[in-house]
């Protein structure tokens, strides 16, 4: 009987799953598609790419992607759209790893490099 877990315990279990779900999306604070006019980008294809790069770092360092990005559905008018939250991290990876030919992606990047060289 000692394997058995008391409904009581599931319960529990679903409340701090709740608490942790709703702590991790407090941190989602951007949504991805604010990023379109401000990288001035019409091609949602390339933006696409951008979001899927993002990931990668994230995933090729080991961090829980899903702490950083959850995909949502929002409407605007009477359209219906995928977009994402994103964390602030999540928000400054899609802004670098955008096409580079596009100048407000590569002014991204060149002031990020510039920053890091002014700390040294």
């Amino acid at each position: 009987m000692d394997n058995l877990i008391r409904l009581q315990d599931l319960q529990m279990h679903s409340a701090l799953s709740e608490f942790l779900i709703a702590l991790r999306d407090a941190r989602l604070i951007h949504y991805a598609s604010d990023l379109l006019p401000e990288l001035e980008l019409a091609n949602e294809v390339d933006f696409m790419i951008s979001i899927r790069k993002a990931k990668r770092v994230m995933a090729t360092l080991n961090l829980p992607v899903e702490e950083h990005f959850r995909k949502i559905y929002r409407t605007r008018g009477e359209y219906v759209f995928c977009d994402y939250k994103l964390s602030h991290i999540a928000y400054l990876l899609v802004s670098i790893n955008g096409d580079v030919e596009n100048q407000q992606v590569a002014r991204i990047q060149l002031e990020l490099v510039n920053r890091l060289l002014s700390k040294k």
